[in-house]
């Protein structure tokens, strides 16, 4: 398995992407928003995002969002593609975008906002602390 940050190279996967969130949306009933593969090859052509392969067969994936004047920085839009669940690879890309977003944005405040209580675990693993 390789995890990456994103390039141009990966823009092919956006639609599956997209897709693939929006799968897990339905069949999960969470209030995850819609990404549309413009979103997502954005995310990708700015250096904010990773992605995980098997070869070539896309895995996973999770994208940074910044607000203020980068002052914040959000991890968002963590998929991981059935065929590749319950394996641990989640935890593997968010510690990846967690790395790339302390080297890409030192300065700013890293926070996640969620509602999956497997991305919770996974974020409280990472040292996050959770706020009201």
């Amino acid at each position: 398995m390789e995890i990456v940050i994103a390039t141009d190279k990966h823009i092919k996967f956006a639609k599956f992407i997209s897709e693939t969130i929006d799968k897990s949306a339905e069949q999960r009933g969470t209030g995850i928003a819609k990404r549309t593969p413009e979103y997502v090859e954005a995310k990708i052509r700015n250096g904010n995002a990773v992605i995980a392969l098997e070869g070539d067969t896309f895995a996973g994936f999770c994208y940074i969002e910044t607000f203020g004047k980068k002052d914040f920085v959000v991890h968002s839009g963590l998929i991981v593609h059935p065929d590749f669940r319950n394996q641990g690879l989640a935890k593997k890309i968010k510690t990846k975008v967690f790395k790339h977003s302390q080297k890409k944005y030192p300065n700013a405040k890293i926070f996640g906002i969620t509602t999956g209580l497997a991305d919770m675990k996974i974020i409280y693993e990472l040292g996050y602390k959770a706020v009201t």
